[in-house]
């Protein structure tokens, strides 16, 4: 692994012609190949003009568009002084000297835009990969504490959120694989990630649903732990059913000025009142119900997430500190000791106004003694600090943002900003309509079969793109995949409303990417070259000097950005853009591969398909690596 270290990457630049590589305190050379190229266009440009060094780097920038080129200097950041950037860029660039990393370079108005040599880009890119395999492009340090041996950072990350026997909403579904991306890109960058379920386990409708079990309970129906679910989802539904005149009867009596407070007493609104209040009271009976209502719900999640490669640490709710009431007790205490709890009308609220904030004064603790969302969410972030002292907290929830907004200041106002500071929220916009990609599906695992049973539709179509040997389990991975690139090619705070079926086949979409990974992973195997480790610096690269061969590896070398900028903005669709680019790329090489029938013989032959051997290696790396980051699973044909 000679490129990890810095006496193996100064070896290994002395056999390309290079020299030391040249420091520079934003570089990252062993993270990322382009901070090489960064490093030396640094250094000799900076004996050009008269600036700190640090400032000439930064500098340089991988332009936006690769077909601009791979690197540009940007006149203006220089500050330098007489005369004006573009005249300055004419003066500069005919100064500027070959470098056996860079082909000639060009003026673009302010810019002087740089390609790389496609002679040296092989050379120094497929060993570096090589050497790092699948870890390139991920930098574990990003996950670290300061200090020497402090560890790693802890990150808690709350998404999915469903509510006990009720629909699976397209807003569930976007959080769930939204929140997967938020966990895997974390871990992947060196972060301890505790996955958090947080259910919507507490509240009146668990009353109506444990009502509707003692009401229309089969102990047959019991038995059937596989439909078990469904079963508890469907009776739920009809006792709404059965309490929506009651509610249309209470609307009603407002509407017309009556006091509706004598229906509250009547009927099944009632009873589902007294049988929650027994849940609240902790009636043994009653909790046990509630115990085994919420463990169906979990049973059933826990194997149908798995479907989607999601697993939870932690299963936790609403109930965690319903029925913890000295976690509310401590919250309750400190604010009203810092009197920023304040009594009105019998109940208790915060006046946020009051404190530099336009979030309005909003009820903590109800007029008849019932605990808010905002007083258990605050009582929530405190309990998961005590637990596990994280680094920061990730909340991956559908909107809400003043609500986070009030938890987050509530905690800062209560003495706590350290924590304050530490919690996030990453929102998302809800859908204009029901997405059609969820049809009549109510239920997760229904969302999936629907993927899937299309799949197999399509797929039973096209046997000319789908062959008919990659079986069930392929489909069911494309099926999946077409779901996760539905939700993540929007970026944040987007909704979504799209066709089923175009999402399913059409231009850049999840099957799309297994088809060229199956189709690459098809291509390694009958190339059927293998190369051990020393051999991959020393091989002939000229057959990838052309394009489209050094057009790919001038975009590989971009992946590591692609990974940080992603893990910085918390952003999917920057590596969901980055691999689709890398598919039209690779898919000409592959083209052109299949339509090479030049012949040769010996060693050009040779040199050839090992050449493209190591290339296809480290560009399925890639894929393989930004898909499971994504939350595709690579599928096997």
């Amino acid at each position: 692994m000679a490129t990890t270290s810095l006496p193996g990457l100064e070896a290994f630049v002395a056999e390309i012609g290079l020299g030391p590589v040249p420091f520079f305190a934003a570089a990252d050379v062993f993270n990322n190949p382009l901070d090489i190229y960064h490093s030396y266009l640094a250094a000799d440009f900076q004996q050009l003009v008269d600036s700190d060094p640090e400032l000439v780097y930064k500098a340089i920038q991988p332009p936006n568009a690769i077909q601009d080129g791979d690197l540009d200097i940007v006149l203006p950041r220089l500050k330098l002084s007489g005369g004006n950037p573009k005249e300055l860029a004419g003066e500069l660039l005919r100064q500027i000297q070959p470098h056996v990393l860079f082909g000639f370079p060009f003026q673009d108005g302010i810019h002087i835009r740089f390609f790389f040599s496609p002679k040296i880009i092989p050379r120094l890119l497929l060993p570096y990969i090589n050497d790092r395999k699948p870890s390139y492009g991920i930098d574990k340090t990003l996950g670290l504490r300061n200090g020497a041996d402090s560890g790693r950072k802890k990150v808690l990350v709350e998404f999915s959120s469903p509510n006990v026997a009720q629909d699976f909403t397209s807003a569930h579904l976007r959080s769930t694989i939204l929140g997967a991306f938020v966990a895997n890109i974390h871990e992947a960058m060196g972060w301890d990630v505790v996955r958090i379920n947080y259910l919507g386990d507490w509240g009146k409708h668990l009353g109506l649903l444990g009502l509707g079990w003692r009401k229309y309970g089969s102990a047959e129906k019991a038995e059937d732990r596989e439909n078990l679910f469904k079963y508890i989802h469907n009776l739920y539904n009809k006792m709404e059913e059965e309490l929506r005149p009651e509610l249309e009867a209470r609307k009603n009596a407002r509407d017309a000025g009556q006091d509706a407070a004598i229906l509250d007493t009547q009927g099944l609104f009632a009873e589902r009142d007294v049988t929650f209040s027994r849940m609240e009271h902790g009636e043994e009976e009653a909790i046990a119900l509630w115990r085994k209502l919420r463990d169906i719900t979990v049973e059933y999640y826990v194997e149908t997430y798995e479907r989607l490669n999601i697993s939870f640490d932690e299963y936790s709710g609403e109930s965690d500190v319903s029925m913890n009431p000295e976690a509310v007790v401590e919250v309750e205490t400190i604010l009203k000791a810092k009197g920023i709890y304040e009594e009105l009308d019998g109940a208790w609220v915060i006046d946020y106004d009051k404190y530099g904030t336009k979030l309005g004064t909003v009820t903590v603790r109800g007029r008849n003694g019932s605990t808010t969302y905002l007083l258990r969410d605050i009582a929530t972030v405190f309990d998961r600090f005590k637990r596990h002292s994280f680094d920061k907290m990730i909340y991956v929830v559908c909107e809400q943002d003043v609500h986070f907004r009030q938890v987050f200041k509530a905690i800062e106002l209560m003495g706590h900003p350290e924590i304050a500071d530490k919690l996030e929220h990453i929102t998302f916009a809800k859908a204009n309509r029901r997405s059609s990609h969820l049809g009549d599906a109510q239920l997760l695992g229904d969302i999936l079969d629907q993927r899937e049973d299309f799949m197999r539709e399509v797929m039973s179509a096209s046997p000319d793109e789908y062959p008919v040997e990659w079986g069930d389990a392929v489909a069911k991975a494309m099926g999946l995949s077409s779901l996760v690139v539905q939700e993540l090619r929007s970026r944040k705070g987007h909704s979504t409303n799209t066709d089923l079926s175009l999402l399913a086949v059409e231009g850049e979409t999840g099957p799309d990417l297994l088809r060229c990974y199956a189709r690459l992973c098809s291509a390694i195997a009958t190339i059927g070259v293998r190369l051990t480790p020393e051999e991959v610096p020393s091989l002939d690269y000229e057959p990838l000097w052309m394009s489209p061969w050094c057009d790919l590896l001038r975009l590989m070398t971009r992946y590591p950005g692609i990974v940080k900028s992603a893990f910085n903005m918390v952003d999917p669709a920057t590596i969901l853009a980055y691999l689709f680019q890398i598919v039209e790329d690779l898919t000409s090489c592959l083209d052109e591969a299949e339509e090479d029938e030049s012949g040769g013989e010996g060693s050009s032959v040779s040199s050839k398909y090992a050449a493209r051997a190591v290339l296809y290696e480290s560009v399925r790396q890639i894929l393989e690596s930004g898909m499971k980051m994504l939350g595709i699973a690579p599928a096997s044909t």
